[in-house]
């Protein structure tokens, strides 16, 4: 029933009626508290007798509260009154968009101002989690000085509840129903603005969003619907099936105009717009002066799209490449509307890739090189792109991160027997090496190098990456050097994707910050490196003048975890290492690329949760070997510490969606408590009466040291500000208490400090030009144990502790030494040694008066395949009865789902300069 003026829900007297929709009727009402015009939205009647929907609104509409930015209305509250309930919302005065429109096309310039106001708020939207799922004109207020206010944000999701039996929802006038019924189902939204994901009834995200304002900005320009129809059934059938079709445009449509159009209606929502920020850069361009409207023959359907949504496989039996694009071009391909001679097929592999091991293309855009799995083992394949086979390099096992010498004879690459991890991206155990494209035995070019990308300059030097540096190594082999000046990037902690430009006069690469922001910078050979463009983790420069960035977009809500890579192009000034104008995005949806000096590209699409799906258990293993697997999920777990007591296990669990916690897992009772929330935490470590966790996360401020209580009580408390070196705890001590930190703090060297934690400064402890880590302080508090790359390789030794300039001594022999770790009673020192008869667990008898003095070393057992063993840090740790090693090892449960796989096929672009051209033209 309609309520009449004076009646009170809550605070807010009605003064009048404002409308009605499929969610509910608005009034005009006055909020008698706080004296201010408000919008009350009332729910209906069988919305507010569900008590769940009525709690999960409830909920939801919290969020929503949290909203605040000038082009969104916002949400006060919730009222209440005699079983009625309404939204307490911000009053917008002034006509909807959908008013506007009723009067014909908005000019270019207008619709211009109200596209980007939309897409700012579906940005701040977004970056908080919000979708809004029935975004339309009706949905959009457009006031008298101009500004616009988008209403009603996320209420299709909190309100996601059916009508009443019987109600019938395509009858809503002007098929501007909120809820549709279809078939024994029904689809939140406005069947004309909806994506075809959302009008299927599949799930939706803030790509559904970005498809509604391509929608709503078509119709501003072109003063009719993109998808009409008599009935619901006929606009969600276009909507699902309809060819995107820009022929109805003006012609003076802006080129960035169409293209952000193209984009935001991909009907593949892989492929689709993903970020508002993204449509804000082509609105930009839109409307700036230098912006000449595109020619007439622009006008017509351009998808460019099409053709790889139709998945043309490679034909079997060599089929070539140049025959296939012919056929193509003769069928299906015909009327693709690309650039001249631009051409999108799906190459297959194979042998699909291995997750996150990389990929190259040969200069010539002849030869792909990717690492393949056969097995339990990767290595390197080789396949022409004029032929169906693929051939594996011998002595490449182990393989990781290919690229090609400036004449495409020689790959190099780095080989370990590891797995491909992002914590062993960065350990000293790889090796580079190069290989033969042609076929023959790989040359070992240097040892114990990180796993952070490589690049071969026409100078044939190599440059890789490194934390807080770049190394160069010879073509010929060579000890590593400093490829930038001592303190350059004093700020970064790792340096990742290196790329020289030509005529190895300059280099550029991506640093990540202790900020954790990833940054691409530029230094010429000998100088100092500056930003280029932020938010970036990799760039390569093109032989067309532009700078191809790839850039990792955040979640929603800035939330951890993987990020969606999208691939723009600039113009770049090779010569003063700068931007000339501003990036736009060529490809959305590349998770990894490669590109060739003849035009060819070669991408594989976004996977998703990348190396943090993989599925790991808890296992002890004893003294001899036997393994006993602990009644937990399988999930991401790392660095897993048990408790003084034996009874706890504090570890840190990375989700699929990327975000680390620390958690306390109970052993008796086979229970586990969340201690963090913030997605960023790792490396916990127990203080010595068990009560408290220190770890290592970020915060606004940055990377640091935190503590709070092991039971999850009271607030964390920060124990180091932000610096501009990583600091991770390696034990805790006790009688005063203190830390145990390692500081990474430069390219090859990571020093030992010690911090007191009654508020006094940290002093270094063991700092050499080497990598000091993992260090460990016996139980009597005599003695510090640490690994160490002094010697060449990676070794255990012992000092004396606190004064560690008194003595020292190694204690690992032949093989690696690697994460040593006392027993509890003070009689053995355990650490993992590696040689090419595998991994083994080594223990370590030793004497401690007058003078250190340790016994030959033990082997105990073999480490499993598929447990984990050391790197920079420490995956396993002893019980306190010395008999049984807590181990995390991968499972193998599920067959068919193998995290370690990645892309089966590629998707080729021949000829993609010119399109490239097209989509960012240089000046």
């Amino acid at each position: 029933m309609p309520l009449a003026p004076g009646t009170k829900i809550g605070a807010c007297d009605v003064t009048g009626p404002l409308g009605a929709g499929g969610m509910g009727e608005v009034y005009r009402a006055r909020d008698t508290r706080l004296g201010r015009e408000v919008a009350l939205k009332v729910l209906p009647e069988a919305f507010t007798a569900d008590p769940d929907r009525l709690a999960r609104f409830e909920r939801e509409a919290r969020v929503l509260a949290s909203l605040n930015h000038p082009n969104v209305a916002q949400i006060y509250g919730v009222e209440e009154t005699g079983g009625s309930r309404a939204l307490v919302l911000e009053l917008v005065e002034g006509p909807t968009l959908a008013d506007r429109l009723a009067a014909g096309p908005v000019p270019l310039p207008e619709a211009l101002s109200i596209a980007r106001q939309i897409a700012l708020a579906l940005q701040a939207a977004h970056e908080a989690g919000v979708v809004h799922r029935d975004l339309k004109p009706a949905n959009v207020k457009v006031r008298e000085d101009g500004a616009v206010k988008v209403l009603d944000f996320g209420l299709a999701t909190a309100l996601d509840a059916p009508p009443e039996p019987g109600a019938d929802g395509a009858g809503a006038p002007a098929l501007t129903a909120s809820v549709t019924r279809m078939g024994a189902g029904f689809v939140m939204g406005t069947p004309a603005y909806m994506s075809p994901e959302q009008a299927e009834g599949r799930p939706t995200d803030t790509r559904g969003d970005l498809w509604s304002f391509g929608v709503v900005l078509y119709e501003m320009l072109a003063g009719e619907r993109l998808f009409g129809g008599e009935t619901v059934g006929q606009v969600l059938a276009r909507v699902i099936d309809r060819d995107l079709d820009l022929s109805t445009l003006p012609p003076s449509t802006p080129a960035p105009v169409r293209r952000l159009l193209r984009r935001c209606l991909e009907r593949d929502r892989r492929r689709r717009m993903r970020d508002a920020g993204e449509a804000l850069s082509d609105l930009e361009a839109a409307g700036s002066p230098a912006e000449a409207p595109p020619p007439t023959a622009a006008a017509g359907p351009r998808s460019p799209w099409r053709a790889s949504r139709a998945r043309l496989a490679w034909a079997a039996g060599g089929l070539a490449l140049g025959c296939l694009a012919a056929a193509a071009a003769l069928g299906a391909l015909a009327a693709s509307p690309e650039p001249p001679g631009v051409r999108r097929l799906t190459l297959d592999l194979p042998t699909p890739m291995v997750r996150g091991s990389g990929f190259a293309l040969s200069p010539d855009g002849s030869t792909l090189a990717w690492v393949g799995r056969t097995g339990r083992d990767r290595r390197l394949m080789l396949r022409r792109l004029d032929e169906a086979d693929a051939r594996p390099l011998a002595g490449t096992e182990g393989a990781l991160d290919p690229f090609f010498s400036p004449d495409g004879a020689w790959i190099g690459f780095f080989a370990s027997p590891g797995r491909p991890g992002g914590a062993e991206r960065i350990q000293y155990r790889w090796t580079l090496k190069r290989a033969p494209a042609g076929g023959g035995a790989p040359v070992t070019l240097a040892e114990d190098v990180p796993a952070l990308g490589g690049s071969w300059g026409d100078d044939d030097r190599i440059v890789i990456g490194g934390v807080g540096g770049l190394l160069r190594v010879p073509a010929a082999g060579g000890a590593p050097e400093a490829a930038l000046p001592p303190g350059a990037v004093s700020d970064v902690t790792v340096c990742s994707a290196p790329h020289v430009l030509p005529g190895s006069r300059a280099l550029l690469f991506a640093g990540l910050s202790t900020d954790g922001e990833s940054r691409l910078l530029a230094a010429a050979a000998g100088g100092e490196p500056r930003v280029v463009a932020a938010d970036a983790v990799a760039a390569t420069y093109a032989p067309t003048g532009h700078l191809v960035i790839a850039r990792a977009a955040r979640p929603p809500g800035g939330r951890p975890g993987p990020r969606t890579t999208t691939l723009l192009a600039a113009p770049f000034d090779a010569r003063r290492l700068e931007l000339t104008g501003a990036p736009v995005p060529v490809v959305p949806d590349a998770g990894s690329s490669a590109w060739a000096a003849d035009g060819t590209l070669l991408y594989a699409p976004n996977q998703g949760g990348g190396l943090w799906e993989s599925r790991r258990t808890l296992v002890w293993i004893d003294r001899n070997g036997r393994e006993e697997r602990l009644p937990v999920p399988p999930r991401a777990y790392g660095e897993p510490r048990i408790s003084p007591d034996g009874g706890r296990v504090a570890l840190d669990v990375t989700g699929d969606d990327g975000a680390t916690d620390v958690f306390v897992h109970d052993l008796a009772r086979d229970a586990s408590n969340r201690l963090t929330f913030d997605g960023s935490s790792f490396n916990p470590r127990w203080s010595p009466d068990g009560r408290g966790v220190v770890f290592t996360a970020a915060d606004d401020d940055g990377f640091g040291l935190f503590r709070k209580a092991a039971n999850g009580a009271g607030q964390t408390e920060r124990l180091t500000a932000g610096r501009p070196v990583m600091q991770v705890a390696s034990d805790w001590v006790a009688g005063p208490d203190a830390l145990v930190v390692m500081r990474a703090a430069g390219m090859t060297s990571a020093d030992v400090h010690l911090l007191p934690l009654d508020g006094g400064a940290s002093q270094p402890l063991i700092a050499t030009d080497a990598v000091e880590m993992l260090a460990r302080v016996s139980p009597d508090r005599r003695w510090i144990a640490y690994q160490s790359n002094e010697s060449g390789g990676w070794a255990v030794y012992v000092r004396p502790f606190p004064n560690v300039d008194d003595g020292k001594w190694q204690v690992s022999q032949g093989g690696g030494g690697y994460a040593p770790v006392w027993s509890a009673d003070g009689r053995e020192l355990f650490y993992v040694a590696a040689g090419r008869g595998g991994r083994t667990m080594m223990a370590v008898g030793y004497a401690g008066d007058p003078t250190f003095t340790p016994s030959r070393p033990e082997p105990l057992f073999a480490l499993p395949g598929g447990v984990e063993s050391g790197g920079p840090f420490r995956p396993w740790d002893a019980a306190p009865d010395g008999e049984r090693f807590l181990m995390v090892r991968e499972t193998e449960e599920d067959p068919s789902h193998d995290p370690r796989q990645g892309p089966a096929a590629l998707v080729y672009v021949g000829n993609w300069f010119a399109e490239l051209a097209e989509q960012a033209p240089i000046p």
